[in-house]
């Protein structure tokens, strides 16, 4: 009943606060995904795609729609949370756990937010409640189980690859449980997942496995070890408070001490954070990129503060609502709109259309352009318009194919903070205008302040920039 009334307030609460966060440039972009419906994409595996495609089916092309479906993601995921601190520690175990977790900053804010991450948390959790089920009944059914979600997990995120080390370190570890080594269900489970998984490898054939140069090429250039180093672990303890992080490290650090059930989640936390831990001095790691890591921890929390550490509960509950507090007061009242922008702020993308439509040239095919994937999904949801990158910036747009542009044709580029770019594009066209007014509003970085749009027309010839 506690676990319904608090799920009900959040949800309500982050249908009230989606109204004024418009869609951000990855969740456009994850859009312009669902539109061009393939077995996998160059950054991620296909699952978000799929996903936003059945709710703008259901609910249509609008930001409701992709605003709704982030939101009964993270209520689903808190649902299994709350299951799996009852199974492991009881009810009350649970109970906190899945309250912390819904709290925590970057499930907290991000649940209003439709990216890969979503998805896979849901199978992820999902996959951690079948192997608890099983734990505790040794009946192989549940391997067959977790097959299927640990492969819709790969098809979510490939961070989903990692719960299988997790799983095989906890079955050395576990004496107990040495003797599924022997058996054929788990491997039967595993091909179970790689069969899930294949159309992401055939993709991946086909392509030449372009996801790994891509984040590959995210580690070129010289990396600034010590700043990178020092933004990941700022960033954790931000998203995820400091609490929380340092109990990561003391699971990981448990290992040494086998506890059937601590031990298991100091696998799961192991296998995730440490990966990113390590690659963190070389680029710079998102910090919801290991969020898998810190479930574990929440649930070791609710453990803790079911016995006799409640004010650890509580003074990570103080931790979330500051941090929180603070990140929707800067969001909701201080981030800075263009004054352009002002009073503008929620109607300007529906008049993205029509400027288009009067700004399309009567001589010439007029072709839509941006050299930033965020910008590029925002102008093809507002704009409603098919949006093209230079041929080479981005692999994907490669895929779904090149602007045909001929001599005489025309362009509107919209140009997130690359001034390099307008000169680029001054012999290539007979005129270059610059737009007077801002035309795009998202709380997504600098894109209100810094897309700047080009008027290209008449088309001489040379490389797009």
């Amino acid at each position: 009943m506690i676990l319904a009334v608090f799920l009900v307030i959040t949800t309500l609460f982050r249908l009230i606060v989606g109204r004024y966060f418009p869609l951000i440039g990855d969740e456009a972009f994850y859009w312009l995904w669902s539109q061009h419906l393939d077995l996998s994409y160059v950054d991620h595996p296909p699952m978000i795609a799929y996903y936003i495609k059945g709710l703008t089916l259901i609910f249509g092309n609008t930001e409701l729609a992709i605003r709704l479906g982030a939101i009964i993601l993270v209520t689903l995921i808190t649902f299994l949370v709350y299951k799996i601190g009852k199974e492991l520690f009881g009810e009350k175990a649970g109970l906190i756990s899945a309250i912390i977790f819904n709290l925590t900053p970057t499930f907290f804010g991000g649940g209003i937010f439709l990216v890969p991450q979503q998805p896979f948390l849901l199978f992820w959790t999902l996959s951690i409640f079948l192997f608890v089920k099983l734990i505790k009944t040794n009946q192989a059914k549940y391997w067959y189980l977790l097959g299927l979600t640990v492969g819709l997990g790969l098809l979510s995120d490939y961070v989903m690859l990692l719960f299988f080390p997790a799983v095989g370190l906890y079955l050395l570890l576990n004496k107990n449980l040495r003797f599924w080594w022997q058996k054929a269900a788990p491997y039967l489970g595993a091909l179970l997942a790689c069969l899930a998984f294949s159309p992401v490898i055939i993709w991946n054939l086909k392509q030449g496995f372009t996801p790994l140069f891509y984040w590959s090429g995210k580690m070129g250039g010289t990396p600034n070890y010590l700043q990178n180093f020092l933004t990941f672990v700022s960033l954790e303890m931000v998203l995820y408070t400091p609490i929380l992080l340092l109990l990561v490290i003391y699971l990981i650090f448990r290992l040494r001490k086998f506890d059937d059930k601590i031990t298991f989640l100091g696998c799961l936390s192991l296998m995730v954070f440490l990966p990113f831990l390590l690659i963190s001095p070389l680029m710079l790691v998102g910090g919801h990129w290991p969020a898998a890591a810190y479930i574990p921890a929440i649930l070791f929390l609710g453990q803790l503060a079911g016995k006799k550490l409640k004010w650890l509960a509580g003074l990570t509950l103080f931790f979330v609502v500051l941090i929180n507090f603070l990140a929707f007061s800067y969001y909701l009242f201080i981030y800075p709109t263009p004054p352009s922008l002002k009073s503008q702020e929620f109607s300007i993308n529906k008049t993205l259309p029509q400027f288009l439509a009067e700004s399309t040239s009567k001589k010439g095919q007029t072709f839509y352009l941006a050299n930033n994937l965020g910008v590029a999904g925002l102008v093809a949801f507002h704009g409603k318009v098919n949006v093209h990158m230079a041929p080479g910036r981005l692999r994907q747009f490669d895929i779904w194919g090149e602007p045909q542009i001929k001599r005489g044709d025309n362009m509107i580029y919209f140009v997130l903070n690359e001034k390099e770019v307008y000169r680029k594009l001054l012999p290539l066209f007979s005129e270059v205008k610059t737009e007077q007014e801002k035309r795009l509003f998202t709380k997504d970085a600098d894109i209100p302040q810094k897309t700047e749009i080009y008027h290209c027309l008449g088309y001489k010839g040379g490389i797009l920039p």
